[in-house]
C-alpha cells in the first residue's frame, strides 16, 4: 500500500499533513476476500493417493485370491476322500457278499482292471444268482448290475486312475481280491490325490 501525503494550509497558515491509504498499483485490494489463497488438491497428492490406492488394491485381491484358493484346495481334498470312500465301501461289499468271480469278464494285476462277481444277493428267485461288474472307463468307475442300467459310480469332479485288483488264492477253493484305489481331483489345478488298499474275502469261501 503507497501512502500518500497531502499538505494543507489553514486560514492562520499553519500546515497540515494529511495521510491516506492508496491501492496498489494493480489495482487489488490486500484486505479483500477475494484474495484469500485458496488451497487444492497437488499433482503429488494425486500421485500418493493413487498409489496407497493401488498397494491396499493389490493387497486386498492376493488376500481375496488365497482365500478362493483355499477353499478349492479343501473342497478338491474333501471330494477325493469322499469319493475315494464310497467306492472302496461300494465295492469290497459286492466282494463280501459275492459267492465267486466269474473269471471270463475278469483282469487282474492291471492298473486299471475289471471283476465280475457272481452274487446271490437280490437275485430273482427263479434264477438263483445274478452278476455284478466293475471296471473304469474314461476316469470313472461303472457298475453293472444284471438287468439292470450301467451306473458311474465316482462323481465327474474326480478321476479314478487306478482300480488293481489281484486275486489271492487261499487253497480250497478260498478267495480273496486285493484292491488298490487311487481317485484324483479333476481339475489338475486344484490337485488331490488318495490311495486305499483293502483285501477282502468271498463269502462262497466260507
Amino acid at each position: 500500500m503507497n501512502p500518500l501525503e497531502i499538505h494543507k494550509t489553514n486560514e492562520r497558515g499553519i500546515k497540515r499533513k494529511f495521510t491516506m491509504a492508496t491501492k496498489i498499483s494493480n489495482g487489488v485490494n490486500p484486505f479483500s476476500e477475494k484474495n484469500e489463497k485458496k488451497h487444492g488438491t497437488t499433482i503429488l497428492e494425486i500421485i500418493v493417493y493413487t498409489a496407497l490406492f493401488g498397494i491396499i488394491a493389490i493387497i486386498v485381491s492376493n488376500f481375496l485370491i488365497q482365500i478362493v484358493n483355499a477353499y478349492n484346495i479343501s473342497r478338491a481334498e474333501r471330494e477325493v476322500l469322499s469319493n475315494g470312500r464310497l467306492l472302496l465301501e461300494t465295492v469290497t461289499k459286492s466282494l463280501s457278499e459275492a459267492e465267486e468271480i466269474y473269471t471270463p469278464t475278469s483282469a487282474f494285476n492291471r492298473d486299471l482292471g475289471q471283476i465280475s462277481l457272481v452274487t446271490k444277493t437280490n437275485a430273482q428267485p427263479e434264477h438263483g444268482a445274478t452278476y455284478i461288474d466293475f471296471w473304469v472307463d474314461n476316469g470313472r468307475l461303472w457298475m453293472r448290475k444284471e438287468g439292470a442300467e450301467t451306473t458311474p459310480l465316482s462323481a465327474s469332479s474326480v478321476r479314478v486312475g487306478r482300480f488293481r485288483l489281484e486275486r489271492l488264492s487261499q487253497g480250497l477253493r478260498r478267495d480273496a481280491v486285493r484292491l488298490t484305489l487311487q481317485v484324483n481331483f479333476a481339475q489338475q489345478k486344484f490337485s488331490s490325490t488318495i490311495t486305499l488298499t483293502a483285501t477282502t474275502a468271498l463269502r462262497g469261501n466260507y
